[in-house]
């Protein structure tokens, strides 16, 4: 038995940059909830604690800290001076001392118990099948096996009871542990006092860690049965279990468990439609950069269970590597029924999220086909999907896209011939990558990254200008290109003929002067006074309120924009927007005063 404790890694003026997975667990449960971590403390000992993170000699102190629950509890707290990432940052590790406490005054009791208990036998397993609904547990010990029950599983629930090998204290427990048992839950760990393996002479605080099998379309829960004293003895065990089936951080399937599923399920001899999805989440990288890891796996592993739920026994459910899920849907009858599943991961993935970081949006691309119409084989099938992937991305994200042959056939040639491997062919392919490395770029040198990208579409989209204009006044804050003083502010966007264009949406193309709007004159006269021919203008903030525009400009001759030019355009947009409002409101700061 042990306390876990709980570290936080401190930049230079105490702002919290990460923490260990008890840090999240103890303070916030998910993301940044703070970010200074003089908030954690106690008012009154807010000023001690500061001058207690300066020295950081070492030296531990004991302070209040408001735990999640909101209430405040006595740590003892050590600082000291660390390097995380190649940079020198301030390790302060925090000990629970209430919790300590409890633990000291069980141990000895538990200890006697655990004795006892392990000199009866070795190791204990656990069996549910599902179509007999038999229940066994079995014991070996010196090598032989023996059994501590063999009958079906409700049966075996009203001789626990009828019996009393669980005390009543711990008969919710249990009765989570049978429910989550007769299910078949993909993962069982549950831990109560029982007297399971003593046949009722001793009680033990046991844990039970299991999870689903499927073999040959037979379903059935193992597990091993451990005092908890030992249950990190056995984790072995059940690493092992999981490592044959299941994802350990999402709970879904595993790769190889959801490719060879899927392999087989599309090579056997069936005419069921049935689809193969790939979920991709959106943002997901800028989650890991800006909050760590740790909220990063915490989206996953919600993104498994919303995903879980949403498929039910309809399918299965697999983490293909990544951010990347891939789904087995059984039943698709029409086009109507794949639209209706589609359309609800896309919004429970985006209401899941909504709120869960504050500049940061969560959402999914998808991608589907479906057997047989698609294709005959997993890889087939998996192409083609993993293709509609892509153009999801390529259209925005937050969206999905399902194989249609009328519409896909000819571009999903193009990119099974191309010998590079790579989804698209020429420069749609190429701006996609200077995209990505941009968004990887963003969060570590922000300003730099905005100046090459816009650089860089400039000369290569043959722009005349880009600008990005921001502010109450929207005065230009940054310019790519040539600098036009008629150019000095963007005020246009209050004029009727920008929100007649805009019609709610978050960017405006024009191609050609006579694609704006006959209504729209006033808007007409500005960018001929501008000499401005096409252009793709993409709002900051929101369509109700606008911070900011940045616009993409050809003034020589009129030319009609490439599909991969207005998403790279837009995705530069989206990403500046996502950026805290204090790095965007230093960023023209930053190029007013050069």
């Amino acid at each position: 038995m042990r306390i876990e404790s709980k570290i936080i890694y401190l930049g230079g003026d105490f702002g919290i940059i990460d923490g260990n997975r008890e840090y999240y667990i103890y303070f916030e449960r998910i993301g940044h909830r703070f970010s200074q971590i003089d908030e954690i403390v106690i008012p009154e000992q807010k000023q001690r604690f500061l001058e207690f993170l300066r020295a950081a000699d070492g030296r531990p102190e004991i302070f209040r800290f408001k735990k999640y629950t909101e209430e405040f509890r006595l740590n003892l707290a050590r600082a000291g001076a660390d390097v995380r990432d190649g940079r020198q940052v301030l390790k302060v590790t925090l000990v629970d001392i209430e919790d300590a406490l409890e633990m000291i005054e069980r141990s000895d009791e538990e200890e006697e118990r655990m004795r006892v208990a392990l000199s009866l036998m070795d190791d204990t397993f656990f069996l549910y099948e599902k179509k007999s609904g038999a229940f066994r547990m079995l014991h070996y010990h010196g090598g032989k096996a023996g059994t501590n029950f063999d009958t079906d599983i409700d049966s075996w629930r009203k001789q626990v009871l009828e019996e009393g090998l669980v005390p009543e204290r711990s008969l919710g427990e249990f009765e989570k542990f049978f429910s989550g048992v007769k299910a078949c839950n993909l993962k069982i760990f549950s831990s109560f006092d029982a007297s399971f393996r003593t046949n009722g002479k001793i009680v033990e605080n046991l844990s039970f860690i299991g999870t689903r099998l499927e073999r040959n379309g037979e379903v059935s829960v193992v597990g091993k049965v451990t005092p908890n004293a030992r249950a990190g003895a056995v984790q072995a065990t059940s690493d092992l279990l999981e490592e044959l089936q299941v994802d350990a951080l999402t709970k879904c399937y595993n790769k190889k468990t959801i490719t060879n599923f899927a392999q087989k399920k599309f090579s056997a001899a069936s005419s069921e439609r049935t689809a193969l999805i790939i979920v991709d989440l959106d943002h997901f990288k800028p989650v890991n950069d800006a909050y760590g890891h740790l909220a990063g796996d915490r989206v996953l592993s919600d993104a498994g269970v919303l995903l879980r739920n949403i498929v039910g026994e309809g399918g299965v459910v697999g983490r293909y590597g990544g951010d990347e899920f891939l789904i087995v849907m059984n039943s698709v009858t029409d086009e109507t029924v794949l639209r209706g599943i589609l359309q609800t991961i896309l919004v429970n993935v985006s209401t899941k999220f909504e709120s869960a970081f504050d500049d940061i949006k969560v959402t999914s691309s998808i991608g589907a086909a479906v057997f047989p119409d698609d294709g005959g084989t997993f890889d087939e099938l998996f192409k083609k999907a993993d293709f509609c992937l892509y153009r999801a991305k390529d259209k925005g994200r937050n969206r999905y896209v399902f194989y249609r042959k009328d519409l896909h056939e000819s571009l999903y040639k193009k990119s099974v011939e191309s010998t590079t491997g790579v989804k698209y062919q020429g420069r749609d392919v190429l701006e996609l990558r200077f995209m990505s490395q941009f968004m990887q770029d963003l969060s570590a040198t922000p300003y730099r990254a905005i100046r090459d990208i816009l650089s860089h579409m400039c000369e290569t989209y043959n722009l005349n200008d880009v600008t990005i204009y921001y502010g109450e006044e929207m005065r230009r804050v940054y310019n790519a290109g040539n600098r036009r003083a008629e150019q000095s502010d963007a005020k246009f966007v209050d004029l009727p003929g920008f929100s007649k264009m805009l019609a709610g949406s978050r960017f405006i193309r024009i191609d050609f002067p006579e694609d704006i709007r006959s209504d729209c004159q006033d808007l007409r006269d500005v960018f001929a006074e501008r000499g401005i021919k096409s252009t793709i203008l993409c709002i900051l903030g929101s369509p109700d309120e606008i911070t900011g525009l940045v616009s993409f400009n050809r003034t020589k001759e009129s030319a009609q924009w490439a599909e991969y030019e207005v998403n790279c355009a837009v995705m530069f947009a989206s990403c500046f927007n996502l950026l805290p409002e204090s790095t965007k409101v230093d960023f023209a700061l930053y190029n007013r005063l050069r």
